[in-house]
């Protein structure tokens, strides 16, 4: 039985890829249950986040898996090289570095280990893991804490919305005395709420599909609810939108603001924190609005990222002790590091 991945991240392939292969809950439930009784792919677990899509899997069939995975994440051929295909020893080091936080878009962020165990909690309940996933996921959750434990590598807990929200600053003075709106209720701008509160800004306005759930996130920051076919009316005299939401089709369209900003005298500060987008891409083309995306938020964190690389080193080391025991774990014959070849690319 060996260990498979196909993944897509931050780190091979741009935004606007990276979102064709993005799943919501639904979607990745969806997939797992058409593997629970399958004679290719014995495992599997789907990790979708807003800068990756990761498929883990067992089988005796490693080329045949992959294909029958690349076939059923619809991936164009222009696009397989986007994707990194790894087997084995390759995979477990893989998501060792995932659950610890190495592998982020920010080094050392807290949020992927929580995102690396609901993935396989979901894939555990719908009954697409057994033996080997298990101890997999099990021991990759394990390091994860490890690292954090060992290494000053989380140190400042730096988060995307952290990021997101500092970006905003640089661009937007005195954000206190501005309008601001959050667009969706999970748990980017759960995060998002968190972190505005602290820095003692209230009145927030929350828009969300589902206006209920709008109203209690609303009351964390003693905000308002937006009922979504209001939520153009409310975009009139907002100085600042964080649109986070799990829909997959776009929520701004270019006409729509191009329309707004006609009647505003003030700039319009956009910052799209979804995956797939929320917001048109070509709204960044529009005077007086500045939109800022995933891609973006790269800018910031660099400077970030020096600071973490001493840290990053005492992590890896951590990470290559760890694969060796859990390869002998599990009774595997020790072998070379490499990536599978996949004949049929």
């Amino acid at each position: 039985m060996n260990f498979g991945l196909v993944g897509i991240s931050h780190k091979t392939a741009p935004l606007e890829i990276r979102e064709r292969y993005s799943f919501t809950k639904k979607k990745v439930s969806d997939i797992l249950s058409k593997y629970i009784l399958n004679e290719t792919i014995d495992e599997i677990v789907i990790l979708s986040t807003c800068n990756r899509t990761e498929v883990y899997i067992t089988t005796d069939m490693v080329n045949r898996a992959l294909k029958s995975l690349c076939d059923e994440l619809q991936i164009k051929k222009e696009d397989l090289h986007y994707f990194y295909f790894l087997q084995d020893k390759y995979v477990v080091k893989h998501l060792f570095s995932v659950a610890s936080g190495l592998d982020s878009q920010i080094i050392g962020e807290n949020q992927i280990l929580g995102q690396v165990k609901n993935a396989y909690f979901i894939a555990k309940g719908i009954g697409t893991t057994k033996k080997h996933l298990n101890k997999l996921f099990h021991k990759a959750i394990e390091v994860g804490k490890i690292i954090r434990t060992k290494t000053k590598i989380s140190e400042g807990n730096i988060s995307i919305v952290s990021v997101a929200l500092k970006l905003i600053e640089r661009l937007c003075e005195d954000i206190e005395r501005k309008k601001i709106l959050i667009i969706g209720t999970g748990k980017i701008s759960e995060l998002m709420v968190e972190y505005l509160k602290k820095k003692g800004i209230y009145g927030v306005f929350v828009a969300n599909r589902t206006y209920e759930k709008a109203v209690k996130l609303a009351e964390k920051i003693n905000g308002k609810a937006v009922r979504f076919d209001n939520l153009i009316n409310e975009i009139k005299d907002t100085d600042i939108i964080i649109s986070a939401t799990a829909s997959p089709h776009l929520i701004l369209k270019k006409d729509t603001i191009q329309d707004l900003i006609k009647y505003r005298g003030k700039p319009l500060y956009i910052i799209d924190l979804a995956l797939p987008r929320d917001v048109d891409p070509d709204i960044k083309n529009i005077n007086n609005v500045i939109l800022c995306n995933l891609d973006d938020i790269n800018l910031v964190i660099m400077e970030n990222y020096t600071k973490k690389l001493k840290e990053a080193e005492k992590a890896k080391k951590i990470i290559e002790e760890e694969v060796e025991k859990f390869w002998k774990c599990i009774n595997y014959q020790p072998s070379e590091l490499v990536a599978v070849q996949v004949s049929w690319l």
